[in-house]
């Protein structure tokens, strides 16, 4: 009798322990259909599909984020379509833009951007659509915006693009000129220097490049610094650059500033709304 129990227990655990494992290679192939449904921007789908992968396995907290973080962009993407005021629409447009570039959703972020450069019209929002028309090789639509900027906004960064956007289209001689009138201040911030280490590096300038590389590496937030390096390398501007000593060794160049008590999350370069963290929602 006694064997016969032993026998029905280990049965039931195995049962067990077959079911689990069923349910959690299920859970792993819907969260990888969401993942891919979310590069297609396919948002209420990826939603469902993450929502289903952590109702399935709630041992994988990654399953939960990712429905949370998908969650709140569907929401925001409809409060973008109704919202009225003008500070609020900002806000919630820049949080969707952070979002779409953390996940090289470039093609959503191109319409968005040129919808907060008609509303704001600032050295920013002339940034943000400039970067992403030049990801997306658009470099004569950058060009454009960034001429169109009134001077009183420029900034030493949106020169700098400019100058890349027309350096791209092989017009180095006007590219040349604008290099010519950049100057960074103490204060300019680690993107101006990025954007003008770019510039120098496409006008052939490896020297100016390096330096204002490490420059700009040095003056960067830890927890930001391995994705400017990420970009460095994969930049078609340092691609002739990539192979040598000069840049392998200023891509060893260490942040020289304190990491901000919010900066640090291993996800917060994507986080929309930094600091309303929806981790307490369920699906």
């Amino acid at each position: 009798m006694k064997l016969e129990f032993l026998r029905c227990a280990m049965l039931a655990v195995l049962l067990s322990l077959q079911t689990q494992a069923v349910f959690a290679d299920s859970a792993e192939q819907v969260f990888a259909s969401g993942e891919k449904l979310l590069a297609k921007a396919d948002f209420d789908g990826a939603l469902k599909a993450f929502a289903q992968a952590a109702k399935t396995d709630r041992t994988k907290p990654e399953y939960l984020q990712h429905y949370a973080m998908t969650n709140q962009i569907v929401g925001l993407r409809k409060r973008l379509a109704t919202e009225q005021d003008a500070g609020q629409w900002e806000y919630v447009a820049r949080g969707l833009h952070a979002f779409y570039v953390g996940q090289s959703l470039y093609a959503e972020a191109l319409p968005l951007d040129r919808q907060i450069h008609e509303r704001v019209n600032t050295a920013h929002s002339a940034t943000l659509l400039a970067e992403t028309q030049l990801v997306l090789n658009r470099n004569a639509e950058a060009a454009e915006v960034l001429a169109t900027l009134e001077a009183s906004k420029h900034t030493p960064g949106t020169r700098a693009l400019q100058g890349l956007a027309l350096a791209r289209q092989g017009k180095t001689d006007e590219a040349e000129q604008i290099a010519k009138t950049i100057e960074l201040g103490a204060d300019s911030g680690p993107s101006m220097t990025y954007s003008l280490a770019r510039l120098q590096a496409a006008l052939g300038n490896a020297d100016e490049a390096i330096g204002l590389l490490k420059r700009c590496f040095e003056s960067i937030a830890p927890s930001q610094l391995d994705g400017y390096k990420q970009h460095a390398k994969l930049s078609p501007e340092f691609t002739k650059l990539v192979s040598t000593a000069g840049f392998a060794q200023v891509l060893e160049t260490k942040s020289k500033v304190a990491e901000s008590p919010c900066s640090g999350g291993s996800r917060c370069s994507n986080c929309p709304m930094r600091g309303n963290c929806p981790s307490s929602q369920q699906p």
